[in-house]
């Protein structure tokens, strides 16, 4: 893990806390990083030959299917 020091103005300092800075700084730094592993998991699937659309409207045609099997017999 690394350490970051940021100069921060003193007016939002006192403003709204070191703790509250603190709290924002850590909850962006989170958001970053899922953002970067979304990142990584669609290259991934990508390089592997996934195809996500194909595989979504398959599923979508599927699912319709079995509910018009199901719930409207009659079409």
């Amino acid at each position: 893990m690394s350490v970051i020091q940021l100069d921060i103005d003193e007016t939002l300092v006192q403003a709204i806390g070191v703790r509250a800075i603190k709290a924002f700084i850590e909850r962006q730094l989170s958001l970053l990083r899922v953002q970067y592993l979304g990142e990584k998991m669609t290259q991934a699937m990508q390089q592997a030959g996934f195809d996500h659309d194909k595989e979504v409207e398959e599923a979508r045609q599927e699912a319709w299917q079995e509910y018009k099997a199901k719930y409207l017999p009659q079409l």
